[in-house]
């Protein structure tokens, strides 16, 4: 069913936001976090200063993601993918 695809590939999709934002928050030291919370909670915030922050902040980002994104694959895809 088309519909029931759509669904579940939102689902994952989401996750799959959530497991990343999640791994690089861990790379972040804590004086960054608390930085980088003020800055979501301030409603005036842009997703291009999101990106630039995190660019800034996580200096191994590529890294992080790529690593995130296997780890990702192998929980919710395993090896079928």
């Amino acid at each position: 069913d088309p519909e029931v695809r759509a669904q579940l590939v939102g689902e994952l999709t989401s996750r799959a936001s959530d497991f990343l934002n999640a791994r690089l928050i861990d790379a972040m030291s804590d004086e960054t976090v608390e930085h980088f919370s003020a800055m979501l909670d301030d409603e005036s915030t842009t997703p291009e200063q999101v990106q630039n922050f995190i660019t800034t902040n996580v200096p191994n980002k590529d890294q992080v993601i790529a690593k995130a994104l296997a780890e990702f694959r192998l929980l919710y895809l395993g090896d079928r993918a």
